[in-house]
């Protein structure tokens, strides 16, 4: 017989971990109907999809001037790193400001 009544955090905290798992396995592991953790689990997605933050949507443009925020920046800066060819400074590709 299956448990009746709204999931304790225990079992919230289960499925979020666990959301890899097939949708039976985890109504037999917390013996919950699939019903109930499926609309839990169908919750929880779009949260772990929204802790990404993309740099394109942290660059804003307006009428030719580009502004970065703070965290485009430190984005960027993390990224940076892995650019390491020496091909990215060209002298013929740089202008000097008149």
């Amino acid at each position: 017989m299956t448990k009746r009544g709204p999931l304790s955090k225990i079992e919230k905290f289960y499925i979020e971990n666990n959301l890899e798992k097939e949708l039976e396995e985890l109504s037999l592991d917390l013996d919950r109907a699939k019903s109930v953790v499926k609309a839990y689990a169908n919750k929880c997605t779009p949260k772990v999809q929204q802790n990404k933050t993309r740099l394109s949507d942290q660059i804003h443009s307006y009428k030719g001037s580009t502004i970065m925020t703070e965290t485009a920046s430190m984005i960027s800066d993390d990224l940076r790193s892995n650019f390491t060819s020496p091909e990215r400074k060209r002298p013929s590709c740089t202008t000097g400001i008149k």
